[in-house]
Order: C-alpha cells, then sequence, then structure tokens
C-alpha cells in the first residue's frame, strides 16, 4: 500500500551548485521559486529518492557480483549504472534491527531494537521526517517489521503515517507464502507491491515537490517457495561455496538453492518494471535509486542456515546507488559501509543534513569522487542475541580483515580480503597473534567508545528464542555444532533422509 505524508512548505535553502540541470528545469525552477518569494531563482530541484530493498538477499547472490548459478540481467545492468559498495555491512543482520538502524542512522544498542520485536528505547529523529520537513512528499510499500512502541510529533514512528501498519506483507490473513488473496485473486506479492511503486512514480513525478519512497520486498526470506517458472531454471546441477559442508549442509543447499535463486530472479524482473517507469516518466536522471537488502542467508555455508552470524553470507549485502546527475557509473567502492551509513549518505546526496547525534556518516563526497578517503575504514557488527551463548558476539569488519569475538574471548579472524568464503579462522593461527591482538584491541576500543557492553540486555521482543538451546535455535541446526555448543542435532529445517 503507497503511503503519502502531507507536503511540508518547501525548504529550498539550501543550494548546490553545480547539480546539472536541463534548461526546461532551470527555467521551471527559476520562475516558480522567484514566484514565491522562497530563494533566489537559481535553487534547483532535490532529487527523488527511491529506496528498493528484499528481505534476506546476501551480496553474493547477483549474476554480477559473482555468483554462477543465478540469471538477474536488471540487477547486473543496474550495478554497472551505479555505484556499488562492494563491502556494505549489516550491523546487526536480522530484519527488525536493520529496519530501525536504516530509518535512525543509529546501532542497535543505541535505539534499542536489538532483535526482532524489541522496542525502541531511545527517541530519534527518522529518515522520512528529515526529507519530509525539508519538502519531500513520501512513501512505503511493502514490509515493515519496525516495533511500534515509539512515538515521535506524528502518530507513527519515524515520520510515517499510521497506514504503514496496513502494509500489505502484515496482512497475514489473506498471505499464504508470498502470494497474497485481493477480491478473490491469489497474486504473487512482488508483483503487487511493483505495481504500487510505480504507481506512486507515475503519479508524483507529475508534481512539483521531489519524492522519497520505498519499497520493502519479503522475498528471498523464507519461506522458501518461489513461482513455478522461476524455480525450474535452477533445477539439477548447481555450483555449491566452496563453504558448503558435505552431507545435510549440501543436502539442504541443494534443496533451498533453487526456491532461493528464482526468488531473487522474480524481484529482477519486477524491478525492471520499476526502472522502466522512472525512464518513461522522464525522471530517471533526477532520481537516486538504491538497489539493497536487510541482511543475507547463510544458506549451509559454514554449516548454517539463515542470518544472526558475522560470516559474509549473512552480514554482507548488496549496495547499489544510482544517481546520473552526480555519481560515476560502474565505480565499485571496496571500503566498508553499512546500514547506520545509509541515512546520512542519501541526505548528503539529496543536499541536507542528516542529523547530529546519529552514528552513521556521510559518504557522499567519496561516493561523487570529491574526497580521496572514506569517512571510516571499518564497520561495527553486534549480535546480542543469536546462536552463540549469551551474550552474543561483536565484530569489527575492514576492507582486508573480519574480526569477532564472544564474552568468553576471541572467535573468528578471517583475511576477508583474500580468502572470501572464510575457509581459514586465524584464531589459532601461532603466525597472527600480534594480528590478533592487534584486531581484538581494537574492537574492544570499539566496544567502548559506541557504548556497547557484554552487560546489555533487552526486556521485549524475541530474545529468549535465540538463547543457547532457545526454540528458533535449535530448529535450525544442520549437525554442525554451534559455538559453546556440544550438541549438533539437526534441526526441523534439516533436510528430511529418505529411509
Amino acid at each position: 500500500m503507497e503511503l503519502n505524508m502531507s507536503q511540508s512548505k518547501r525548504n529550498l535553502d539550501m543550494k548546490q551548485p553545480g547539480w546539472p540541470l536541463s534548461r526546461r528545469e532551470f527555467v521551471h525552477v527559476s520562475l516558480t521559486a522567484a514566484a514565491a518569494g522562497i530563494v533566489d531563482a537559481a535553487t534547483p530541484r532535490r532529487p527523488n529518492i527511491l529506496y528498493v530493498f528484499s528481505d534476506q538477499h546476501r551480496a553474493s547472490a547477483i549474476g554480477a557480483w559473482g555468483d554462477p548459478n543465478i540469471h538477474t540481467p536488471t540487477l547486473d545492468a543496474f550495478t554497472r549504472q551505479s555505484v556499488r559498495f562492494d563491502a556494505c555491512m549489516s550491523n546487526t543482520p536480522v530484519c527488525c534491527p536493520h529496519r530501525a538502524s536504516l530509518q535512525t542512522g543509529l546501532y542497535s544498542h543505541h535505539h534499542g531494537v536489538v532483535s526482532n520485536k524489541v522496542e525502541f528505547t531511545r527517541k530519534a529523529r527518522g529518515l522520512a521526517e528529515q526529507f519530509r520537513d525539508a519538502g519531500y512528499v513520501t512513501g512505503y510499500t511493502g514490509k515493515w517489521h519496525i516495533p511500534t512502541g515509539y512515538g515521535t510529533e506524528d502518530t507513527f514512528p519515524l515520520g510515517f503515517p499510521p497506514e504503514a501498519l496496513e502494509s500489505l506483507t502484515r496482512d497475514r490473513k489473506n498471505l499464504t507464502g508470498h502470494n497474497v488473496k485481493i477480491n478473490g485473486q491469489v497474486v504473487y506479492t512482488p508483483t503487487v507491491l511493483a505495481d504500487r511503486t510505480v504507481r506512486f512514480i507515475e503519479d508524483k513525478s507529475r508534481g512539483d515537490a521531489p519524492w522519497l519512497f520505498f519499497l520493502s520486498w519479503l522475498p528471498p526470506h523464507p519461506p522458501y517457495i518461489a513461482p513455478t517458472d522461476f524455480r525450474k531454471r535452477y533445477q539439477g546441477k548447481l555450483e555449491l561455496a566452496p563453504n558448503v559442508p558435505k552431507g545435510l549442509p549440501e543436502e539442504f543447499a541443494r534443496q533451498v538453492l533453487p526456491e532461493y535463486y528464482g526468488m531473487v530472479e522474480s524481484l529482477d524482473t519486477e524491478f525492471k518494471r520499476i526502472l522502466d517507469a522512472l525512464d518513461r516518466t522522464g525522471v530517471a536522471d533526477d532520481t537516486i535509486v538504491v538497489y539493497s537488502a536487510d541482511h543475507g542467508d547463510m544458506l549451509a555455508s559454514h554449516g548454517y542456515t539463515f542470518k544472526r552470524w558475522p560470516y559474509e553470507e549473512s552480514a554482507r549485502v548488496p549496495f547499489m546507488i544510482r544517481y546520473p546527475r552526480t555519481l560515476k557509473a560502474g565505480r565499485v567502492i571496496p571500503d566498508v559501509f553499512s546500514t547506520i551509513d545509509i541515512y546520512p549518505t542519501l541526505a548528503g546526496l539529496a543536499g541536507l543534513k542528516a542529523p547530529s547525534g546519529i552514528d552513521g556518516l556521510d559518504y557522499s563526497s567519496y561516493a561523487m569522487g570529491k574526497s580521496s578517503k572514506p569517512p571510516r575504514d571499518y564497520a561495527y557488527l553486534s549480535m546480542i542475541y543469536g546462536y552463540v551463548p549469551w551474550p552474543g558476539w561483536r565484530a569489527i569488519r575492514n576492507r582486508e580483515y573480519t574480526y569477532v569475538k564472544t564474552v568468553k574471548g576471541p572467535w573468528l579472524l578471517f583475511n576477508t580480503a583474500k580468502d572470501p568464503f572464510q575457509l581459514k579462522n586465524l584464531v589459532e593461527e601461532s603466525g597472527s597473534r600480534a594480528l590478533l591482538a592487534d584486531m581484538d584491541k581494537r574492537l574492544s576500543s570499539l566496544m567502548k567508545e559506541t557504548g556497547d557492553s557484554w552487560e546489555y540486555k533487552a526486556t521485549t521482543g524475541d530474545y529468549e528464542d535465540w538463547l543457547a538451546g532457545g526454540r528458533k535455535e535449535e530448529k535450525q541446526k544442520l549437525g554442525v555444532p554451534y559455538p559453546g555448543h556440544e550438541d549438533a542435532q539437526p534441526g526441523s529445517f534439516a533436510p528430511k533422509r529418505k529411509k
């Protein structure tokens, strides 16, 4: 359901010198602003922003990003047209924490949503509020999945109106798998959401105000059920990643990957319809378009399933951003970027300033090639509740290394730049002691700098399900021991062996 917010008075006080404008655009903006008596006649119109993200789409599962199996012609072409942040990390790789960080620019332990269903503990100015007050018409469709126990001057969190709760994918009464029943007809949910996005683009692009729109798809999140035509392409021989162990993990991967890949390809076709709408309405050059995800999916890599892990398959997500006016197509940025940086970076590209006091940094100048160094050289990751013994894990990821620790000490250390499948854990390597000590010192310092603590506790939400031996944790095992666990019995998601 598309959600429109009342338009505030246009804020035209932040001129962006150097924005390329067509003659028609220049004349239109000049006459409108001059007639209104608000600003001088040279102030340009801000860019539209279209933010498209899927759920549980790991970075590698795009043809142009390295997966040899998948067919994603639209995303491949979009990658070539965009600036690609090759190491975009989900700071807390699970649904609610990522979404709350995306909208606030805060780490999960700062906004309080450290697991699913955990409520906000801190009031923050949301991304939509910032853009709304700068004159943007805003909208949202699809999966919301942010706890509602948090208020602003609006009646709904983060600047979106109450109708956001009526988002299609929250209507569980009519939702089966990834299909929804509308007026008695069963329709694929991503298609419905793409339709609504296209209508928003067509409607709002006729107006004078810039717009900001979020599309949140549920696939390729489980249930692993792809439309039949897309699934068929991947049934048969698949090339598995080298970090998928033999046995139950391999069986699980071969069972779910045709569905997973099929869902991703189905999104690829819907994404093309949306990009075509931008071209058809003549606003493609004036629209910042992002494709990303909230977190990834292990899909049996290292013998594990789903998200909440610090490995690349879980924590690294695609992030491509296209803006023909200022961003050089085809540029690949290897420097680490993360969820908290998205809000301030979008604001920077639109000529706005994100509020002070957030954790994220503005990468817009770096993305545009106006600065030679990124704002920071690392991402700080955390998972307070998930798989390993409470209180979870903390990690630092930079261009070369990934280091992870628990309250008991070092857990994982990978040279991710040279070992992208993270096959060799350097924690036990005698030759890596100096590196390990340095990474551990830096991670411990980051915990202190960010105000994180091993003592952090949530008081609401589903966290008990993810403690050692918890209900959800136990269901997802594939016979590979979890850290701190001796029991490696497979859970209910493991393939059923034929007798």
